[in-house]
């Protein structure tokens, strides 16, 4: 998979998202870092150390026209096994709700961006060294019993803040889930509970 087609494929799979240029090139990123570590290395693009993180020059010349816009979704049929399209929205899945910005500051954070040079390459042997060696990493170690794969939370700067007032061992107890799904319901029950709260707040005021 070439980097533009990862691009069209990250835009149509989640039209509702508000992705952007600057969100784009996070989340194309994240899935070529990932892939790498769940040695399915099918995605063929490179990404430099630009000042807001990694940033791939074909995508970025494809969508800079919209600026800071959302890109419109549009309609795109891309040849891809049903085995890749898991492997990508799994992993898309966990960073996709994040702002461009927040994803911008995660990547920061993390050495395959620190340790790179300016407007240079980022290296698959940096990127395989450091992500697998997270948390995250333990959720392409295929199990005897797929049924019951534990899912590992990925840690990202909201999870450290919502954690930080906790010792290790409770919050290790946030990190990690029966399952995937199990992960997603539980998340979603917590965003339903939150708005809830905001629109009672609201009513009061």
């Amino acid at each position: 998979m070439h980097a533009l087609d990862l691009a069209h494929f990250i835009i149509t799979t989640y039209p509702d998202k508000g992705i952007t240029p600057m969100k784009l090139q996070k989340l194309a990123y994240y899935a070529k870092s990932w892939t790498l570590v769940a040695k399915h290395s099918f995605i063929q693009a490179d990404f430099e150390k630009w000042t807001y993180g990694p940033v791939n020059t074909l995508i970025y010349n494809a969508y800079k026209q919209h600026g800071a816009d959302v890109i419109p979704s549009g309609k795109t049929t891309l040849s891809i096994s049903h085995k890749q399209k898991e492997l990508l929205t799994f992993i898309l899945d966990n960073y996709i709700d994040y702002s461009a910005f927040t994803l911008s500051a995660m990547t920061h954070n993390e050495a395959p961006w620190l340790e790179a040079e300016d407007n240079a390459v980022i290296s698959d042997a940096a990127i395989i060294s450091y992500y697998s060696n997270q948390a995250f990493a333990k959720n392409f170690i295929k199990l005897q019993n797929a049924d019951q794969q534990p899912f590992h939370v990925l840690k990202s700067n909201s999870w450290h803040s919502f954690t930080l007032d906790m010792d290790a061992e409770e919050a290790e107890t946030f990190a990690i889930y029966p399952t995937a799904e199990d992960y997603q319901h539980q998340s979603q029950k917590a965003n339903h509970d939150f708005q809830k709260l905001l629109r009672e707040i609201d009513e009061l005021l």
